[in-house]
């Protein structure tokens, strides 16, 4: 099994910059997670491609309406969602969304005709319907002879945990695909590199996924031994210094590495990771959680 296998790339903010950077990686991630799960196309999806502003609502009444990246084509809205948990509501938002982007498109009847297809590619990291498979396809049809509504609405469900349960061996068998998505599970760089060995696309992506981390670790997390040392000199400069004032320095300074800690939490990411950053022991970090 991997050496690391937590969810190293789902927070919103890392992944949703991973998704709409504009770069040709991000584009050829996107046309091959489409392409894959809808059986469209590469040449389709390449016509008029663009995003569209994730807040998507139509009505100012609606709640739950911006969605985390939005893709238009000539034939199709794709709502890409990320969920870290199966809390009840999830299914209902997502919906919402599907709703609202078919509603967008209607101004009058003759609309009615002209409507696109609504994918809702939703990224779990959690099996939804508990059988192990990586694909979940839903549709409306009726529940005795199973055909289809004319509803253009397409919801897809790519399982993560189901990538996460593969080890080295069963990956390095999968298709393109499947192998592309383990970059979402597996924080192992030496493994990583070995299954993409000689793919210059997932190349490509890793190392705009490492910036996009990078990045984001250098605004969200401060520089610890900097503060530690601010900490001391503080506490240390003049011992005629009013202590309540050092004991108030100290306690703030506590106060902003809980306050850190609990946006990681937020974030999902690991107690290791946590720890690291913070230095908060593991034990005070899962009393927090």
């Amino acid at each position: 099994m991997p050496k690391e296998n937590n969810y190293y790339l789902l927070n919103d903010r890392v992944v949703k910059k991973l998704f709409t950077n504009g770069s040709k990686a991000s584009k050829e991630f996107i046309f091959l997670i489409i392409s894959y799960v809808t059986k469209i196309p590469f040449a389709d999806l390449e016509k008029n491609f663009e995003f569209i502003h994730p807040q998507i609502g139509i009505n100012k009444n609606i709640i739950n309406s911006e969605a985390d990246v939005v893709i238009e084509t000539d034939n199709a809205y794709y709502s890409f969602e990320f969920n870290y948990g199966n809390y009840y509501g999830l299914s209902q938002k997502n919906f919402s969304y599907v709703c609202i982007l078919y509603l967008r498109q209607i101004n009058n009847n003759k609309d009615y005709k002209l409507l696109k297809n609504v994918y809702s590619i939703n990224f779990d990291s959690f099996d939804y319907f508990h059988v192990n498979r990586l694909i979940y396809r839903s549709e409306m049809l009726e529940t005795e002879l199973y055909k289809k509504r004319n509803l253009k609405v397409v919801y897809i469900d790519i399982n993560l945990e189901y990538l996460r349960r593969l080890d080295y061996n069963e990956i390095k068998k999968k298709d393109a695909f499947t192998k592309a998505l383990y970059i979402f599970v597996c924080n192992d760089e030496e493994f990583l590199t070995e299954l993409y060995e000689g793919d210059e696309f997932m190349k490509e992506l890793r190392k705009q996924a490492d910036k996009i981390v990078q990045d984001f670790d250098l605004l969200m997390y401060y520089d610890k031994d900097k503060l530690d040392q601010e900490v001391v000199f503080n506490n240390g400069f003049d011992k005629g210094h009013d202590s309540g004032f050092n004991e108030g320095h100290t306690s703030g300074f506590n106060e902003g590495l809980i306050a850190t800690a609990k946006k990681m939490i937020k974030m999902n990411l690991d107690l290791k990771t946590i720890a690291k950053a913070t230095g908060l022991k593991p034990s005070e970090i899962q009393k927090l959680i």
